[in-house]
């Protein structure tokens, strides 16, 4: 029996354009030939006036798609976009992408477990996951986190990974082994630096290289255990760490091309458990041998030692270590790459 075809597909709330996910599902739907649509509105506004101008732009907009897709983050849009889809006969799916409550409460210790505002996003939670007729999750162990926290047995979630996009985030074959010689070694990072990311462990296991020849560290970006991370480094004079500000996504393949090696997350937040990061996928669809924690969630989809190299969560010898390994044998670097690179290329684009 031949799968329905979709009609069409409806990004709708206050969401950002160009954010890795739903820019993956966006062009994946595209280039399935299925047509996609925007009813948003600018993510900064109050929900009153975020919800006045959705309502807006969806009444005067042609609703010729059957599904409305709530992208990553917008846990209040949902509610407006359920009626909405319930009022005009279409299926609403929520793809969260992370809990409010384990992000902001877990991880970012932004409040205490017992506080009003650990109950408004955990209720947040609960309601935005509720609602949908479908919610998606990125690995399976965030699915079961979301089943045990927030739903009940009836609530349908589906694995959909985040994958990367192929056409950003590629190397020409011409190109193959072009960096992979002798010479200086960089070691790369991009991210928000998290908690969950690990920054810290990164500039540990550097410290650990201090006196290693050739190996430079790389780490791109800013945010919350920034601060931390620049005075460690200064304090402990690392001048093999190089820290440099965030850089539009267009510039990053070609730092990830310079690198010898890139690096995935080290938290040992529970959080950290549950997701593989946007650059796994993006480095190894580039080609480069790919460091990460181990966790149950990269383990889903990656193979330790074939795949890329996993490391115990929050452990900088043994980051230290693999860094220097990897560094010194261009043949084992190459085989993870291929191993990865055919990996993501074939199921995760």
């Amino acid at each position: 029996m031949e799968t329905p075809r979709l009609k069409g597909v409806c990004f709708f709330g206050g969401f950002v354009e160009g954010y890795p996910r739903s820019d993956v599902l966006r062009k994946g739907l595209e280039k399935l030939g299925v047509p996609v649509k925007f009813c948003k509105a600018f993510h900064k506004k109050k929900v009153i006036r975020r919800y006045a101008e959705l309502l807006k732009n969806y009444f005067t907009m042609e609703r010729d798609f059957d599904v409305i897709l709530v992208p990553e983050f917008r846990h209040k849009d949902v509610p407006l976009a359920a009626v909405l889809a319930g009022l005009t006969g279409k299926l609403c799916v929520f793809d969260p992408l992370v809990s409010r409550y384990d992000t902001k409460i877990k991880d970012r210790g932004d409040a205490g477990d017992r506080t009003f505002q650990s109950w408004h996003n955990k209720n947040l939670d609960r309601i935005s996951m509720r609602l949908p007729g479908l919610l998606l999750a990125d690995t399976r162990a965030h699915a079961d986190y979301y089943r045990e926290k927030f739903l009940s047995a009836r609530h349908r979630v589906e694995v959909l990974p985040v994958g990367y996009d192929e056409d950003l985030f590629s190397r020409e074959p011409d190109r193959r082994g072009e960096v992979t010689g002798a010479g200086p070694n960089t070691v790369l990072f991009y991210g928000n630096y998290l908690p969950l990311h690990g920054v810290d462990v990164i500039v540990r296991a550097a410290r650990r290289l201090r006196d290693e020849s050739g190996i430079t560290f790389e780490l791109v970006g800013g945010g919350q255990t920034f601060p931390e991370v620049e005075t460690y480094v200064k304090e402990n004079g690392l001048r093999n760490v190089i820290l440099e500000e965030r850089v539009p996504p267009a510039q990053l393949p070609a730092m990830i091309e310079r690198a010898t090696v890139c690096l995935g997350i080290f938290g040992r937040t529970e959080k950290a458990r549950r997701v593989v990061p946007n650059k796994l996928y993006q480095c190894l669809g580039m080609g480069k041998a790919v460091i990460t924690g181990r966790s149950r969630a990269v383990k889903e989809i990656f193979e330790d030692g074939r795949d890329l190299v996993m490391i115990p969560p929050g452990d900088d010898e043994g980051l230290a270590e693999a860094i220097k390994d990897l560094c010194a044998d261009s043949g084992k670097r190459e085989r993870l790459a291929r191993h990865g690179e055919r990996l993501v290329k074939n199921s995760f684009t």
